[in-house]
């Protein structure tokens, strides 16, 4: 008797259950992803012929997006996937240097809340991308997002997020209820580095169909170490869009402010983008050009830290005019990694002057743009050279049946002043080659 009881009394809770569900809305879920794969060669990057540098390596990306649809404007979205250097022996695992190809890991992660009790505004948590205009101030490097909560406003033409954004975790979770953590002792965690976080607001007015104004500021502080706290601060506005029919104009200024205590300087970098393109009516000619500018450290202040950086120390973009961020692709094999971050580390990414002009032809799948760089130096002390030299490069892609497209890029640097007397390298200098084979397919 009690086992029939109790068989219909998980029939009825089952019943409560189901029948609410039963006709409540389906959450709606929709799922893609995306695969790609770079071959990068590059050979004499240091610009020393008497050094044998030459390599190529494979990059490779993966990944599998959902996003669920609960209704009421709540909504999840998450990737999962890796990215990176893939060249691990199949049968010992790594490479010759002890390195396995890259994990499958959690790449964005978040939560968005939409028009938050019937407003303009907007809820978004998680663990998300981050790219505003070309990267000069904001961008993570468009693999790995960022932990971030965004509030963003829309209603045209003003648009405008206010985010708070955890750069880089210290410490964590693994420091909770231990004595020790990584050879650091709790009771003087505060003598360690802190966590750098940023706090933004980037807002845009839309000035017309085809042209946008953003304007924006930026703090991020850490604590660096006991009483010492850096707080970088930028402020900068954006003008883009097209005025007239077949004309693409960009134009970007950002200053730095804010104060490092551990250095004891103040922050005073700047970068400029001024960036303008054509488009010929009826014709598959297209042409422009570019002037961009990151402000080097002057030695002859001490007080002031004039070396412009971003926030994220991310890449520059430049419009991904190639499928990848940078400037020429043996410019870009010059970088760190190959990823052309606005790094204080990265020294032929910072500090530096670029002039670009460019061609470009299309035809039906087919696409082949020629450019020209000319690199040089933002600051020298008296007496230095500022020529880095220029280089000329190739893009070619092909879009093969609308399905997938196939690309190559290849340029040589050769050499200017800079490397042959400031960098002592003489009769020795010699140019630098760089560039990749890629294709890609999103679905």
């Amino acid at each position: 008797m009690m086992k029939r009881l109790s068989l219909i009394m998980v029939l009825a809770l089952g019943w409560f259950i189901a029948a609410p569900m039963a006709h409540a809305d389906s959450p709606k879920v929709t799922w893609g992803g995306l695969f790609y794969v770079y071959n990068f060669f590059h050979k004499n990057t240091d610009f020393d012929t008497r050094t044998e540098d030459g390599n190529s390596f494979m990059y490779i990306h993966g990944d599998i997006q959902y996003s669920v649809d609960f209704g009421n404007g709540v909504s999840i979205y998450s990737m999962i996937g890796a990215w990176g250097q893939h060249g691990a022996n199949p049968y010992w695992g790594t490479d010759l240097q002890g390195n396995a190809d890259p994990g499958v890991r959690l790449l964005q992660a978040y939560m968005t809340v939409d028009h938050l009790f019937d407003s303009n505004w907007s809820l978004r948590m998680g663990k998300e991308r981050l790219l505003y205009g070309d990267g000069m101030v904001f961008f993570d490097g468009g693999e790995d997002g960022a932990i971030q909560a965004k509030l963003m406003y829309r209603k045209d033409p003003i648009s405008l997020d206010l985010f708070y954004c955890r750069l880089a975790q210290s410490h964590g979770i693994a420091y909770v209820g231990g004595a020790t953590y990584g050879g650091y002792n709790t009771s003087n965690s505060d003598q360690y580095p802190g966590n750098i976080n940023a706090i933004a607001a980037y807002g845009t007015y839309k000035l017309n169909e085809n042209m946008n104004f953003s304007f924006y500021g930026i703090m991020r502080p850490q604590n660096v170490s006991k009483g010492k706290k850096d707080n970088p601060i930028w402020l900068g506005a954006r003008l883009d869009g097209s005025p007239i029919g077949g004309v693409s104009v960009t134009g970007e200024f950002t200053l730095m402010s804010g104060k490092s205590e551990s250095s004891n300087q103040d922050y005073a970098g700047r970068a400029m983008l001024l960036r303008a393109g054509y488009a010929v009516p009826n014709s598959p000619v297209s042409f422009g050009g570019a002037y961009v500018s990151f402000s080097g450290d002057k030695t002859t202040t001490s007080g002031k830290n004039e070396l412009y950086e971003s926030v994220t120390n991310g890449p520059f973009t430049y419009g991904f005019y190639k499928d990848w961020p940078g400037f020429g692709p043996a410019h870009l094999m010059t970088t760190g990694y190959g990823f052309a971050g606005l790094d204080p580390g990265n020294t032929t990414m910072t500090n530096l002057n670029v002039i670009n002009a460019y061609v470009k032809l299309g035809s039906g799948p087919f696409a082949v743009r020629f450019d020209f760089f000319n690199y040089s130096r933002n600051w020298v002390p008296s007496g230095g050279n500022k020529a880095m030299g220029n280089e000329f490069s190739v893009l070619a892609t092909y879009n093969y049946k609308d399905s997938v497209t196939f690309g190559f890029t290849g340029g040589l640097w050769m050499p200017g002043d800079y490397w042959k007397k400031d960098m002592n390298l003489g009769d020795n200098a010699g140019s630098a080659l760089g560039g990749y084979f890629y294709f890609a397919k999103a679905f």
